[in-house]
């Protein structure tokens, strides 16, 4: 569908969306092995809309940097099930995150998480949408640990810059179904 309206020129590109008003910030600490993350964006965006964008599993690879596949991977009718699988460079070092979460939808304003399966030892969240019909505020809470080494040092500094990454993927995402004309 997306290639269709491409090649019609119907579409814009994510890259030729101005972002107007939207704002990330994102902060990352460690705690022994666990990573503490805390991220927002403020959007000129509607709560519905804002809220579509993080609920949209399936799509999720398509616009968050790092992250090669999102699917729900529970039956219809069974509590919600969701496989995530990215990766990240360090250096030399390449991390692969496999999780699957379950996860609980509160339309419009929260979808909390926790992992099920996967190489993270725990990791567990929310999303917290407010605001109206033209602004939207979302608040991101995780706590993760991985299974896997991370350097003490520089370990919360990569978390931080891809998570960064993500955040800003996620605002270009909801800036740009912002300014779309309805499909």
């Amino acid at each position: 569908m997306a290639l269709l309206l491409l090649a019609l020129g119907a579409v814009q590109s994510r890259a030729d969306v101005p972002n107007p008003g939207a704002v990330t910030h994102t902060d990352v600490a460690r705690e022994g092995a666990v990573i503490q993350v805390r991220s927002s964006i403020e959007a000129p965006a509607a709560v519905e809309l804002c809220f579509a964008v993080l609920a949209d599993f399936d799509r999720l690879a398509e616009f968050i940097p790092g992250m090669e596949s999102s699917r729900i991977v529970s039956a219809p009718g069974e509590p919600l099930l969701l496989r995530q699988v990215g990766s990240t460079t360090a250096g030399l070092s390449s991390f692969t995150f496999d999780v699957t979460l379950a996860v609980t939808l509160e339309p419009p304003h929260r979808i909390t998480f926790r992992r099920v399966a996967g190489n993270l030892e725990q990791m567990a969240g929310s999303w917290q949408v407010s605001g109206d019909a033209a602004h939207c505020v979302v608040h991101y809470e995780a706590v993760l640990e991985p299974s896997f080494w991370v350097p003490p040092l520089i370990g919360p500094l990569l978390v931080r810059h891809k998570v960064e990454q993500q955040i800003d993927g996620l605002a270009a995402e909801i800036v740009y179904r912002a300014v779309q004309p309805a499909r």
